[in-house]
């Protein structure tokens, strides 16, 4: 009785581990991101990366809040490429990720941002604008897009479309 048990331990032992490298190294996410939430680091920032590069909307759109929070710029390039994207909450995603990073790049989406649906993250965004700009415009979205529009580096932006479901704009 003894030794099954401890063949049993042994055996899920290596399981475990298995998986924890399979993991890692596969580039295989789990079905949702509670194992990130549990265990950080169990999934590797290239995962997380691949997984957004093949489809930014899986996992919730929660990995770019996971490399955020780890600090790490793994997707800046899927990033870079997901401002562009007409999906609301991937384009704001990959913008507040940008700006964690420090991304030039993420500006306008965060000017932009301030008029989306998604509300609950405009702290963190205007803090993003605020270290990016050097200007403490607060949350007036209007004063953002003049000074970002007086910019000679600036580029065309569409301020109007994918704001989400409820877009908070002047009547």
């Amino acid at each position: 009785m003894k030794k099954r048990a401890t063949w049993i331990i042994v055996t899920l032992a290596v399981v475990i581990v298995a998986s924890v490298v399979i993991f890692r190294q596969k580039s295989i996410l789990p079905a949702s991101v509670m194992g990130e939430h549990l265990m950080p680091d169990l999934i590797s920032d290239e995962a997380w990366r691949a997984s957004i590069a093949k489809d930014p909307t899986a996992h919730g759109y929660s990995g770019y809040g996971i490399l955020q929070d780890q600090g790490s710029d793994a997707a800046i390039g899927e990033a870079l490429r997901d401002l562009k994207s007409a999906d609301a909450y991937v384009w704001m995603n990959a913008a507040s990720y940008l700006g964690s990073r420090s991304r030039l790049e993420a500006i306008p989406y965060l000017i932009k941002a301030l008029r989306h649906t998604a509300w609950r993250s405009d702290d963190e965004r205007l803090g993003f604008l605020r270290k990016l700009s050097g200007q403490t415009f607060g949350n007036d979205f209007e004063v953002w897009r003049k000074w970002y529009e007086a910019r000679p580096d600036r580029i065309e932006m569409d301020w109007e479309s994918s704001l989400g479901n409820a877009p908070r704009l002047k009547k």
